[in-house]
């Protein structure tokens, strides 16, 4: 039968551990952290003003009252960078070049030059010419108008008119040469342009410096090429027919260039009115005739 076991081999207990007493085990503890191994208490020192920078509302830098920090960054009026878009675009200058169209070369810019200069020396050279030759406008006279065969009862009107008139060229330097003479018979009632009762063209004719000439055809209604009189146009004749006076209008149209030695101007188109012509019929006779105790001038428009 075993011992008991003895006294050395019973485990002793701690001398000190009554109360009051310390321990062997409170002895061997970790010691604390040390104090370097903390973070560093907040400076409490008052630190100098520093000025707000950016605009209110924004945030601050961080950073900028450590002057010692180890962080390197660009220092911007605000918290952050502006965006990219504010410098300009993201790409590099040479991916986003910029297309300059190349200066012209002497050449064309000589070629330039010389067509500015020779329109304005025949700007000068035209002007000089206006104020030297002073080209004027012609001058239209009626000297005689008469009718014939002048019939409302047929079916279809029927007239001649024989006008003649005189041109008289008032230049003393440009003769003048009218090239197409287009002439037109209205009644006095007629609106339209196209309400004319016959047409007929002159013969061409020149006129020199300070001279007139006289000129004359015959206008024919009812014709296969004149154009169809319109009914109430030969109702208004029919009228004025009764009273034993009808009135009509002549119309021209007239395209001259006038000429000079060494000098030519550009073909000018006038329109001419010679209104008022009262024809006074015998008796119930289709034969009537404009009393003109003198030349009838006529307008003349440019």
């Amino acid at each position: 039968m075993p011992s008991p076991p003895e006294e050395g081999t019973q485990p002793k207990t701690d001398s000190g551990s009554g109360p009051g007493q310390t321990s062997e085990r409170d002895t061997n503890q970790p010691p604390p952290p040390t104090p370097q191994s903390q973070p560093p208490p907040p400076q409490t020192q008052s630190q100098p003003y520093q000025p707000v920078m950016g605009y209110p509302g924004y945030p601050q830098d961080p950073y900028q009252n450590y002057p010692n920090a180890s962080y390197q960054h660009n220092q911007y009026a605000y918290a952050q960078a502006p965006p990219a878009s504010y410098y300009g675009s993201s790409y590099p200058a040479q991916q986003n070049p910029v297309y300059q169209r190349p200066a012209p070369s002497g050449f064309f810019r000589g070629i330039l030059t010389g067509l500015i200069v020779l329109v304005v020396l025949l700007c000068i050279s035209t002007t000089i010419t206006w104020l030297v030759l002073r080209p004027q406008i012609p001058v239209f006279s009626v000297t005689s108008f008469s009718v014939s065969n002048f019939n409302l009862t047929r079916p279809v009107f029927s007239a001649q008119w024989m006008a003649n008139l005189t041109v008289e060229n008032p230049n003393t330097k440009l003769n003048g040469y009218f090239d197409r003479i287009q002439a037109f018979i209205y009644n006095q009632n007629a609106i339209e342009e196209d309400d004319f009762l016959a047409m007929a063209f002159f013969q061409p004719v020149s006129v020199q410096t300070k001279k007139s000439v006289s000129i004359g055809e015959t206008l024919t209604a009812g014709g296969k090429e004149q154009p169809k009189v319109p009914s109430w146009v030969g109702e208004e004749m029919k009228k004025e027919r009764d009273t034993g006076m009808v009135s009509f209008d002549l119309r021209m149209l007239v395209w001259v260039t006038f000429k000079t030695d060494g000098w030519s101007a550009r073909e000018r188109g006038l329109k001419v009115f010679c209104g008022k012509l009262k024809v006074a019929f015998e008796g119930g006779s289709g034969n009537g005739a404009v009393l003109l105790p003198k030349p009838l001038p006529c307008l003349v428009y440019v």
